[in-house]
C-alpha cells in the first residue's frame, strides 16, 4: 500500500535563520527613532518580519503601535495594514469575534475614505477570517462580495488574492469543478494584470485540482506550463515547487521515471539550500515512487536516508511516515522480522493523534497482516486484517453517513416545504367557500389555475424527494455490496487457514464458524440484488442457509424441508438473528442427531399470528441424552441460540425426547 507524506505547503516563503536577527536589530533602532515618519517606515518592516515568523503575542504591540501613528500621520493605507496584522493575530488565537470585528472595521474605514483598492483588501481579509475559522459559505459569500467589488473599481491586483482563496474555499466544500473554473478565470486576471506570483499561484493550484480529480494529463498541462513560465524568468523557488508537484503527479499517474525525474531536481535543490524537512519529503517521495516499480533495494535505500534525515531534525512525523515506508520496502524484500519490528514501532505511537489519521494506522495493519502471512501465522494475520477492513470500512461509513445525512435533511427541508404548501392551499380553498356566490364562476377559474400550479409544484417536489431517495438506497445497497464482499475475503482467508493445517476436528471448527459468516452474508448479498433494500424474502434466505450445511456434512440421506409462505419477510435486523439461530439448529441436527447411514428430517416451519411469528425447528434423530438439562445448556450452540432469542425478546422453547424440537416465539 501507498505510503505518502500528507504534503507540505510551497506558499509558505523560505525562511532564513538570520530573521530573527533583523527583528531585534529593528527593534533597537526603532526604539532610537527619533521622528513618527522614521517609526512608521521601520514598524512597516518589522510588523512584515513579525507576521511571518514571530509567536503571536510578541507582535501584537507593534501592530498597535502601527495603527496609533498610521492615523497620527493621516496614512490609510499603512492603518488598514495594522487592521489585517491585527485580525490575523486575533485568528491565530483563535479568536472568531475579534478577528471578525477588526476585519470589518477596515472594510468601513477604507469606504469612508473611498479607496477602492484597500476595500477589496479588506473584503478579502474579513473572507480570510471566516474561511480560517471554517465558515465556508460565509467566507464564499465575501470573496464574492470582493470580486462584485473589484469590477466596478477594478484598482490594484488584490483580484487574484480573492480567486485563488476562494478556489480553495470551494474545493474544501467538496465542489472541485468550480474551483477549477475559479483557479481560470483568476489566471486571466493574472496574465492581464501581469502579475507573475498570482498566475504560478494559479497554474499550481489547477495542477493540484486536476490531481485530485485524477485527470493527471489536464494536470500535467498547467503544471509544465508553470516550470516554463518559471525558467524564463529564473524564478528559483516557483521551479522547484512546479518540480516537486510535477514529482508526485507523474508517480500517481504511473510514469514512474518522469516523476523520478523530478523528484531528484527537487532532492538536488533542497540539499543545496540546506532545507532538512523538504530534503526528507523528496527522499520518501523518490522511495515511494520505487515501491510502486517493483525495486525494494531502491525503495529501502532512499528511505533509510530519509529516516536518518528525520531523526536528525527530530521531526516525529517525519520519522512515523519514514518507519512506515521503510516497512514496505522490507516487507517487498520479504525481510518479515525488519518490517515487523518497523510496523510495531510505529503501531505503539497510535494513541497520538496528532501524528496518526485513520488512513495510516489501517495501512499498518494492511501490512502487520501482509507480514504475518508471508511467515505463516495466518491466525495473526487475520487478526490484523480484520482490524485493517473495520478501520477502512468506518472510513468509508463516515463519508457515507455524512453523505446520507446532508440528502436527508434536504429530503426533510423540502418535505416540510410541500406540507407548508399543501396548509396554505388549504387555507386559501377554505377561504374561496367564503365569497360571495356572485364570484363563483371567477372563482372557480382562479381556484383551477392555483390547482394547475399547485400540481405542478407538488410534482417538481415529488420528483425531487424521489430521486434524493433513488441516491440513498443506491448508498445502502453500495454499502451491502462492500459488506458482503469483505465477508468473502475473510472466508477465503478461513480457506487459507484449513488448507494450513491438516487437522480435522480443527477444520470442522472453522467450517461452522464459515456456516455462521455465510448466513450473515447471504442478508447483505439477497439485499444487494433486492429492489426492496430493507425486507429479505425468508423463503429464499432459509433455503440457501440449509444448503450451505448440507453442502459442509455431506449426507444424503438427510433431508431439510421447510413449510414457509413466499410471501413472508423479514426486516435485516431480525434476519441476522433468525438466520444464525437456523444455522446453529441445522449443524447440531447434521452433527449429533443421527447415526451413521441412517436416515433423518429436519424440518424449518415459519409463520405469523397477530402481532408475533413463530419458529419451529425440529428434526426425528436421537434427542437429547439421558439427564440433559436444556435450562442450562453447556453446548456452544444452544448457548448462542438462546442467546439470539433474547436478543429479539423471544421466548425459548426446547424439547428433546423424540428427536429434538425448538420453538420460538417472538414480537413483529
Amino acid at each position: 500500500m501507498q505510503k505518502i507524506l500528507p504534503l507540505l505547503t510551497f506558499l509558505i516563503l523560505f525562511i532564513s535563520y538570520g530573521q530573527q536577527t533583523k527583528i531585534d536589530s529593528l527593534k533597537n533602532v526603532l526604539s532610537k527613532a527619533s521622528t513618527d515618519i522614521k517609526k512608521i517606515d521601520i514598524l512597516q518592516k518589522l510588523n512584515k518580519l513579525l507576521f511571518d515568523q514571530s509567536s503571536p503575542d510578541e507582535g501584537l504591540p507593534f501592530y498597535k503601535q502601527m495603527t496609533v501613528l498610521s492615523k497620527k500621520l493621516n496614512n490609510l493605507k499603512l492603518e488598514v495594514e495594522s487592521y489585517k496584522y491585527i485580525s490575523e493575530y486575533y485568528m491565530r488565537k483563535q479568536d472568531f469575534k475579534n478577528a471578525e470585528k477588526v476585519a470589518k472595521y477596515a472594510i468601513s474605514v477604507s469606504k469612508n475614505q473611498k479607496n477602492y483598492e484597500l476595500v477589496t483588501k479588506s473584503l478579502n481579509q474579513t473572507a480570510r477570517v471566516y474561511h480560517h475559522f471554517q465558515k465556508y459559505n460565509k467566507a464564499i459569500e465575501y470573496y464574492n462580495k470582493g470580486i462584485e467589488f473589484y469590477k466596478k473599481h477594478p484598482v490594484g491586483k488584490t483580484i487574484c488574492i480573492i480567486y485563488s482563496n476562494l478556489g480553495i474555499a470551494l474545493s474544501l466544500i467538496g465542489k472541485p469543478d468550480e474551483a477549477i473554473k475559479t483557479y481560470l478565470k483568476g489566471e486571466e486576471y493574472a496574465e492581464k494584470l501581469d502579475d507573475k506570483q498570482s498566475n504560478y499561484l494559479f497554474l499550481s493550484n489547477l495542477g493540484w485540482s486536476f490531481m485530485s480529480l485524477e485527470q493527471y494529463g489536464k494536470a500535467e498541462q498547467y503544471l509544465l506550463k508553470g516550470l516554463n513560465d518559471s525558467l524564463k524568468i529564473k524564478d528559483e523557488i516557483d521551479k522547484i515547487k512546479f518540480h516537486y508537484i510535477l514529482g508526485l503527479d507523474y508517480s500517481r499517474w504511473g510514469k514512474f521515471n518522469k516523476a523520478l525525474k523530478h523528484d531528484k531536481i527537487s532532492l538536488k535543490y533542497f540539499k543545496k539550500t540546506g532545507d532538512k524537512l523538504y530534503e526528507f519529503e523528496a527522499l520518501n517521495s523518490i522511495a515511494v515512487v520505487y515501491r510502486k516499480m517493483n525495486q525494494p533495494q531502491m525503495t529501502v535505500q532512499y528511505s533509510i536516508k530519509a529516516k536518518n534525515i528525520a531523526q536528525s531534525i527530530n521531526q516525529k512525523k517525519a520519522i512515523l511516515i519514514s518507519k512506515v515506508t521503510l516497512g514496505s520496502g522490507y516487507l517487498d524484500l520479504k525481510k518479515y522480522d525488519k518490517a515487523e519490528s518497523l510496523f510495531k514501532e510505529v503501531a505503539k505511537d497510535s494513541n497520538n493523534v496528532e501524528l496518526f489519521n485513520t488512513q495510516i494506522l489501517s495501512a499498518i495493519y494492511d501490512d502487520l497482516s501482509s507480514v504475518y502471512q508471508g511467515k505463516k501465522k495466518y491466525l495473526k494475520a487475520l487478526t490484523y486484517y480484520k482490524r485493517f477492513k473495520a478501520l477502512n470500512d468506518s472510513i468509508l461509513i463516515n463519508q457515507r453517513d455524512s453523505k446520507v445525512t446532508e440528502i436527508e435533511t434536504k429530503y426533510q427541508t423540502e418535505k416540510k416545504e410541500k406540507e407548508n404548501l399543501q396548509l396554505k392551499h388549504d387555507k386559501a380553498a377554505q377561504q374561496l367557500t367564503l365569497e360571495k356566490e356572485s364570484k363563483k364562476k371567477w372563482l372557480l377559474s382562479g381556484s383551477l389555475g392555483i390547482s394547475i400550479i399547485t400540481l405542478g409544484i407538488f410534482g417538481f417536489y415529488y420528483r425531487r424527494n424521489n430521486k434524493q431517495k433513488e441516491t440513498i438506497e443506491n448508498l445502502q445497497k453500495e454499502l451491502h455490496h462492500r459488506i458482503k464482499n469483505n465477508l468473502a475475503i475473510i472466508n477465503r482467508f478461513i480457506d487459507v487457514v484449513k488448507e494450513e493445517f491438516n487437522n480435522e476436528a480443527f477444520n470442522a471448527k472453522l467450517s461452522e464458524l464459515q456456516n455462521r459468516i455465510s448466513s450473515i452474508n447471504e442478508v447483505h448479498k439477497q439485499l444487494y440484488n433486492n429492489k426492496d433494500i430493507t425486507n429479505l424474502n425468508l423463503k429464499k434466505y432459509i433455503e440457501k442457509l440449509g444448503e450451505n450445511v448440507a453442502n459442509t456434512f455431506p449426507n444424503e440421506k438427510i433431508n431439510i424441508t421447510h413449510t414457509i409462505d413466499n410471501s413472508l419477510k423479514f426486516k435485516a435486523d431480525k434476519s441476522f438473528p433468525i438466520g444464525l439461530i437456523i444455522n446453529e439448529f441445522l449443524t447440531n441436527s447434521y452433527k449429533y442427531a443421527f447415526s451413521k447411514d441412517k436416515k433423518g428430517e429436519i424440518s424449518i416451519h415459519i409463520n405469523e399470528s397477530n402481532n408475533y411469528y413463530n419458529l419451529e425447528l425440529a428434526d426425528n434423530g436421537k434427542g437429547f441424552p439421558e439427564g440433559f438439562d436444556s435450562t442450562k445448556p453447556k453446548t456452544f450452540g444452544l448457548r448462542i441460540m438462546k442467546l439470539l432469542t433474547q436478543q429479539i425478546n423471544g421466548t425459548f422453547d426446547i424439547n428433546g425426547a423424540n428427536g429434538v424440537k425448538l420453538t420460538i416465539q417472538f414480537p413483529k
